[in-house]
């Protein structure tokens, strides 16, 4: 008779932790929606919906300063090791503002003990933060539809960078990630990416002829420089192995493999004038 009961605590703690994360994930896209700071109310409102199933991941925010601060310069430690210590410099250099930026919503989602996100709060966390920051939909992190518990936030990793995928995944598995963790998974993703956009900017300036004028390049030549780099972005051309023949047939048939081609650069230059403005 003990093991019905026993299956069925757990199915009532998944149960329970389910309800949790859905309501908390509701009350916050509700409060975006409706421009409003309710998300915490909400929340609370959900919690006591639940009967209380929530209230130790929804607890007062605890002082575990001491311990997030060993845990993450623990990391950081683990990706200079993993990527180098520029890559190490440049997530550093990120962290903080991360943090802050990630700090409402972490305040409104299902915590684990010490204050801690597990993997599907993480990865609604940053899908966020990114769609709002940049307007990135990542790959790995956007739902697209599945259940955000359906798969790992490292899972971006895999291809950019697997050693520090190991890292992240080695605390998001045992423990949970923190605050200052997760800012610290944003703030590589995000310098990986920016380093991936420099190395095709600088390439598409070599395609072009135009690798000695980076600096000193006419407008007209910084434009054809943006549409280019656009042009092999779109078409998914490679980068780093792209010679100035592929891209002249790619500039031939544009139209052709990419309809909308006109409307995009529209876009593009609309954008660019915008940041330079």
């Amino acid at each position: 008779s003990s093991a019905p009961s026993s299956k069925s605590g757990v199915r009532s703690q998944l149960l329970g932790e389910f309800s949790c994360f859905t309501l908390a994930i509701l009350a916050i896209e509700m409060a975006r929606a409706c421009r409003s700071t309710t998300a915490v109310t909400l929340l609370s409102a959900s919690v006591a919906f639940l009967g209380g199933q929530c209230a130790a991941s929804a607890s007062t925010f605890l002082d575990h300063r001491a311990h997030d601060d060993a845990q993450w310069k623990g990391l950081l430690n683990e990706l200079e090791a993993a990527l180098g210590s520029g890559r190490r410099a440049a997530a550093e250099a990120r962290v903080t503002q991360f943090e802050d930026a990630m700090r409402p919503v972490f305040a409104a989602l299902p915590r684990l003990h010490g204050e801690r996100l597990a993997s599907s709060s993480v990865r609604y966390l940053l899908h966020r933060t990114f769609a709002e920051r940049h307007g990135w939909f990542v790959e790995g992190l956007a739902s697209m539809g599945e259940a955000w518990n359906s798969s790992s936030p490292t899972a971006f990793f895999a291809e950019h960078a697997g050693e520090a995928q190991s890292a992240f995944e080695r605390r998001l598995g045992s423990q949970g990630l923190s605050l200052r963790e997760t800012a610290v998974f944003a703030a590589t993703l995000e310098s990986l990416v920016h380093e991936e956009t420099l190395a095709r900017l600088h390439s598409t300036y070599r395609v072009l002829g135009l690798d000695a004028k980076e600096d000193s390049a006419r407008e007209q030549e910084v434009e054809r420089v943006v549409d280019t780099y656009m042009m092999m972005l779109v078409l998914g051309l490679d980068h780093s192995s792209v010679d100035p023949k592929v891209v002249s047939r790619a500039w031939a048939h544009i139209e052709t493999i990419y309809p909308t081609w006109g409307e995009t650069q529209k876009w593009v230059r609309e954008v660019r004038k915008e940041v330079v403005s």
